[in-house]
C-alpha cells in the first residue's frame, strides 16, 4: 500500500508519479516568466533552483521572488531549492546561511530541498522546517552509483532523519548502475512501508529511471522546459505522454489481467 505526502492541494506518492519542473534563471524577470510556462504546462510542481538566481544570498529579494511565484502558480506547488556546489549546484553558501535560508522559505514554499548530509546535526534543521513545509530531504553524487545498499540505506537514513520524502540521484557509468539504482529505490519504499521516495540516475543513460519511475516506486520526476536543471531531464510534454502510456499498461493489466 502507498503512503501519500499532501504538498499543496496535491497528493505525491500514489498512482502517475508527479512531474516537477524546476526553474534556473538568473534574473526576476526571467523567473516570473518561467514560472508562468510551468503553470500553463503539465508539471504539477514547480522547483525554484534559487542558486541560480542572480540576488541569491540576499534573503529578502529571495523571499520577494518567492512569493511572486506563488501569486503565478496559483494552485501548482512550489519545491524550495538551494543546491549547493558539493552536491552539484550552481552556488556555495556556509551552513548557517544555507539553514536560515531554508527556514525563511519554509514559511512560503511548500516543500523545501534539504540537503541531509550538510550537517550531522540535520535533524535540528528538520525538525524545524517541517512545522510549516514539507521536506524533500536530498543526496546527490554527479560522480558515480553508490553500490545498492549504500542507496538504500541512504534514503532510509534520510526518512529518519525528518524528510517526508527522501530524494537520491546518481550518476551512471553503465546501464548496469541504472538497474540498481531503480532496485534501491524499490527497496528502500519497501522498507519504508510505502512512504514515497524519489529517485533517478541522470544522464541519458539514466532516462528510462525517470519514464519508469511508477515501476520503481519514485513519486515525483523531473522534467524540463527548454533549459534542464540537470542531465537527462525530458521536455515536460514529452514526460507526461510516457508516464501515461506506462500507466495506463499498468491499469490494464490489474483490471483486464492482461496487457
Amino acid at each position: 500500500m502507498n503512503n501519500t505526502v499532501k504538498a499543496g492541494n496535491i497528493y505525491i506518492g500514489d498512482g502517475i508519479p508527479k512531474i516537477c519542473v524546476p526553474i534556473v534563471e538568473e534574473t526576476q524577470s526571467g523567473i516570473f516568466k518561467m514560472a508562468q510556462a510551468v503553470y500553463e504546462s503539465d508539471a504539477d510542481i514547480a522547483e525554484w533552483r534559487a542558486d541560480f538566481y542572480n540576488d541569491c544570498y540576499n534573503t529578502e529579494k529571495v523571499m520577494e521572488t518567492l512569493s511572486n511565484i506563488k501569486e503565478i502558480l496559483k494552485d501548482k506547488p512550489v519545491l524550495f531549492t538551494f543546491r549547493t556546489a558539493a552536491e552539484g549546484g550552481n552556488k556555495d553558501i556556509s551552513y548557517k546561511d544555507y539553514a536560515a535560508l531554508l527556514v525563511r522559505a519554509s514559511a512560503e514554499a511548500d516543500l523545501v530541498d534539504t540537503e541531509m548530509y550538510r550537517s550531522e546535526n540535520i535533524t535540528g534543521l528538520t525538525s524545524i522546517i517541517k512545522k510549516s513545509s514539507v521536506i524533500v530531504g536530498s543526496y546527490h553524487d554527479f560522480r558515480s552509483t553508490p553500490a545498492t545498499e549504500e542507496m538504500t540505506d541512504r534514503l532510509v537514513y534520510m526518512y529518519n532523519a525528518g524528510a517526508d520524502i527522501p530524494k537520491i540521484a546518481v550518476m551512471p557509468a553503465s546501464e548496469m548502475d541504472v538497474i540498481r539504482l531503480m532496485e534501491a529505490s524499490l527497496k528502500a519504499k519497501e522498507l519504508l512501508k510505502g512512504n514515497p521516495v524519489i529517485t533517478m540516475s541522470m544522464s541519458g543513460m539514466g532516462l528510462v529511471s525517470r519514464i519508469a519511475a511508477e515501476n520503481t516506486g519514485s513519486a515525483v520526476t523531473f522534467g524540463c522546459i527548454g533549459r534542464p536543471s540537470a542531465p537527462g531531464q525530458i521536455e515536460v510534454n514529452k514526460l507526461k505522454k510516457m508516464l501515461d502510456i506506462l500507466h495506463y499498461k499498468t491499469e490494464r493489466e490489474t483490471t483486464d489481467g492482461q496487457a
